[in-house]
């Protein structure tokens, strides 16, 4: 065979199938490999940094979940050998007179994409709860015409105005509390506007002729909720209960805890009196 001639037998010809298989030489293939497992490598790192960032593939994660266990998984070979088949539910078989309730299918999951602890749901639910029955007890005596002044009620009553002086300096204090752990855990906002102190804000506009000295409140309006009508106390009790609830921190104690066991532990109560 001349030099001019084409080798058949080349490497070249195999340039358009460089599957490992076809290929003779062990270095050839080695090199193929691990081109293969760099591939992977960087798919699933960047499927990992959409994960950690919060983006999801909808259209992907959909055709997954769409996708019927295959015959090859681990679980389902360990069903199949207990008599499981497709479309069969799981469990004990009822009888005529019970009312089927079994699973044919698994039950949907429910994909978290922001940053917030699973506390913090909890915590917002409690919240609206919260929210409802005090409403209701203002409607009830919007209802009633007012409650019956008595000895017994003044006395209560001055010791509640006693109690709001008090509110009002911790109210503070604990919304400064929830303006760091809620920023330290991404959030822009408050979940209600007064979870977070009261920012003031001066307009300066260039076409003002005249320096407004009073310093203006920038108040945004909410349409869900009436928080004007919330007490002192009542803000500062809902505001400590989101912050147990959303970053097990107890403002009585001062003490944000390392985890359920030690807050359960070593802090006495939800509420002033219990420390």
């Amino acid at each position: 065979m001349s030099d001019e001639e084409d080798d058949y037998m080349s490497d070249k010809y195999l340039s358009g199938d460089v599957r490992p298989s076809l290929i003779q030489q062990t270095n050839k293939k080695r090199q193929l490999a691990m081109e293969e497992r760099k591939k992977e490598q960087t798919k699933r790192q960047k499927q990992e940094s959409l994960a950690r960032s919060g983006k999801i593939d909808q259209k992907a994660l959909q055709e997954s979940l769409n996708r019927p266990i295959e015959h090859q998984n681990k679980g389902f070979q360990m069903l199949a050998r207990m008599g499981y088949k497709p479309g069969q539910a799981l469990g004990r078989e009822t009888t005529c007179t019970e009312v089927e309730k079994r699973l044919t299918e698994p039950i949907g999951i429910n994909i978290k994409t922001d940053r917030g602890g699973l506390g913090r749901e909890t915590a917002l639910r409690d919240l609206k709860e919260r929210q409802r029955q005090i409403h209701e007890q203002q409607l009830r005596k919007k209802l009633t015409g007012g409650d019956v002044v008595t000895v017994e009620e003044f006395r209560k009553r001055t010791q509640q105005r006693a109690d709001e002086r008090f509110a009002v300096a911790a109210l503070k204090r604990c919304q400064l509390s929830c303006e760091t752990l809620d920023t330290e855990h991404g959030l822009q906002e408050p979940d209600l506007k007064w979870f977070w102190p009261e920012r003031l804000e001066i307009s300066n506009e260039a076409d003002d002729e005249t320096v407004n000295d009073t310093p203006q409140v920038n108040v945004e309006p909410n349409d869900t909720s009436q928080e004007e009508d919330y007490t002192t106390a009542e803000k500062l009790e809902m505001l400590t209960s989101y912050l147990r609830t959303s970053y097990r921190f107890c403002y009585w104690c001062g003490i944000r805890y390392k985890d359920d066991d030690d807050f359960s532990a070593n802090c006495p109560g939800d509420t002033r009196d219990d420390h």
